[in-house]
């Protein structure tokens, strides 16, 4: 069987634990002296938005009601200024807690949004999907049904699939550059290593970020359980410096050829393993990618809604930044940030230029690449890799995407797409080219994976256009909306199966006001339980129980009617 990648990939985070100053030597006359007790590490974490008047000394003082041992308190972005902040990222703070676990943390939550009068108060979890992933047909995803896969590394690469080989010979307009040259893209995955189709004098370290085990090396350790080397895969997807020979196969350094070979890479440590999530990291991944400068920020990871990270990545698009994100693997629905407006989510084709099968679809998703049998970088211990092999995984159709994503900006230039966007952000007439431009195969489901499928060639080909002055409007992330992209299901049916779930309330929107992370967070830990308790019931059948409401907070499920 070919290695699969599935995709929920966010990271385990050490424990966090308050450093301790050295005991001091005592007197030889002196008794003993017992050494300092260990500061309790944090079990739990919070991200919470303060309003505009509040200051962390207020969230201190909540949280010290609420918790009985508070571990720390900081901003999620400490760096954003307060005179440049339409997303308010500068008011978010994330708060950790040593308190035993204590039943359901939204509980928690909305003990301390209440105490405090906080904005948005949502838990900083790490396992948000590995009960979805446990409930889907994982084996059925991964298997190959016996049939080899391509032997050309190229393949992905043809004139039959994205037409990479075609665009590199094409000449930019005036000011242009080929194969990505002067792009910057951010990485935020598992880290680097060192291989020859992930050539190192185009990473800038001075940028680089670890938010795993701290500091500014990003290079992956491997040797951990989860997806080591899952960053060199996805890197050499964007950055591979290979050619092509007259027959159309790849050639030196190695055996992959990336989208944007010239483009510089910055990578992000930010996750180890594929079915733990940390809400805050990813967040600040995202800031961090636009305090780097970057043009593309390549995300072949998943996790569930969270408004840190929504927010972040708007800020990101309002400062013109492309932000590509993996639809999902092997579990259906699509994950965030990929479900976010303001994101391009990506699904993946095979060699027949059909969906693969694992592919997570819906009406989020904006476009497909090739990501079943996809040659990639296999990450080695200790030494310089050169070997490669075909996986699966939307994430390397992601990697695709925003390598594209970088030749069209190396191959237009900052300066004319920035005069064609007119009242645009980059983003949108980034996504506009790439839908135009698509290969839409034969009986292809547009409604399900895009537009249709990344074609290179006819991206850089197509018309940037006049400046555009239409109105842009602001990004829907509603609960509604969000849960319509994840679950792929009709807003008005979604509305409606809310509606009963929380006992026909008067006032529903200022329900989902106050519920609506949670109930997305419920969505996504079991889509299908979630998908069930919608329904209305039926004449002449039982219906079936309800077996969301024992998860939900104390607060939610006292608005669901019936028992469980």
């Amino acid at each position: 069987m070919r290695p699969a990648f599935l995709l929920f990939l966010l990271l385990p985070i050490a424990a966090c634990k308050r450093e301790q100053p050295a005991a001091p030597t005592p007197p030889a006359t002196a008794a003993p002296v017992a050494p300092p007790a260990a500061a309790p590490a944090y079990t739990q974490g919070y991200v919470v938005e303060l309003a505009a008047a509040q200051t962390p000394a207020d969230l201190r003082t909540a949280a010290e009601d609420v918790f009985a041992d508070v571990v720390g308190i900081e901003p999620l972005f400490p760096d954003v200024p307060a005179n440049d902040d339409p997303e308010g990222l500068s008011r978010i703070h994330r708060l950790r807690v040593s308190d035993p676990p204590q039943g359901n943390p939204w509980d928690s939550a909305n003990a301390l949004r209440e105490r405090g009068g906080f904005l948005q108060v949502e838990p900083d979890s790490e396992d948000t999907l590995v009960e979805a992933q446990k409930r889907s047909a994982v084996a059925a995803c991964l298997g190959d049904n016996g049939i080899a896969a391509p032997t050309n590394p190229a393949w992905s690469l043809d004139a039959q699939h994205m037409a990479v080989e075609a665009a590199r010979k094409l000449a930019p307009p005036p000011g242009g550059k080929t194969l990505g040259e002067g792009v910057r893209i951010c990485h935020p995955d598992s880290g680097w290593t060192d291989h020859v189709d992930l050539d190192s004098g185009r990473i800038d370290r001075s940028f680089t970020l670890n938010l795993m085990e701290g500091g500014n090396d990003a290079r992956d350790p491997l040797g951990y359980s989860g997806n080591p080397g899952h960053g060199t895969k996805t890197g050499s997807v964007l950055i591979s410096d290979g050619g092509f020979d007259v027959s159309g196969n790849t050639t030196a350094p190695g055996r992959i050829d990336g989208l944007a070979p010239k483009a510089t890479l910055v990578p992000i440590r930010t996750f180890n393993s594929v079915i733990r999530v940390l809400d805050s990291n990813t967040a600040r991944a995202v800031r961090h990618a636009t305090k780097a400068q970057c043009d593309v920020i390549s995300m072949s990871l998943g996790g569930r809604a969270f408004f840190g990270l929504e927010r972040a990545i708007n800020d990101a698009v309002r400062r013109d930044i492309i932000v590509v994100n993996a639809a999902g693997n092997c579990i259906g629905m699509v994950v965030a940030p990929a479900s976010y407006d303001n994101a391009i989510a990506v699904g993946a084709t095979n060699a027949d230029n059909k969906p693969w099968k694992g592919s997570s679809k819906g009406r989020a998703v904006d476009i497909s690449a090739p990501g079943e049998d996809v040659y990639v970088a296999d990450a080695v211990v200790g030494t310089t890799g050169i070997e490669s092999s075909p996986g699966n995984g939307t994430s390397f159709a992601t990697a695709a995407v925003a390598g594209a994503a970088a030749s069209w900006i190396a191959f237009h230039g900052r300066d004319r797409i920035k005069a064609a966007q007119g009242s645009l952000t980059r983003r949108d007439l980034f996504v506009q080219a790439m839908q135009a431009s698509a290969r839409v195969p034969q009986g292809w489901d547009g409604q399900r994976y895009g537009t249709g499928i990344l074609n290179l060639d006819k991206l850089l080909r197509q018309p940037l256009g006049s400046p555009r002055t239409q109105l842009r409007a602001p990004p829907k992330d509603d609960t509604v909306s969000l849960l319509s992209r994840t679950l792929d299901r009709d807003p008005a049916e979604l509305r409606a199966g809310l509606q009963r779930l929380l006992g026909q309330p008067a006032d529903l929107e200022a329900e989902l006001a106050r519920f609506g992370p949670e109930l997305l967070d419920l969505a996504m830990r079991d889509p299908e339980a979630f998908q069930r308790a919608l329904e209305a019931p039926r004449p002449g059948q039982l219906q079936s129980p309800n077996t969301v409401k024992p998860k939900a907070s104390r607060a939610l499920a006292a608005r669901m009617p019936g028992t469980p």
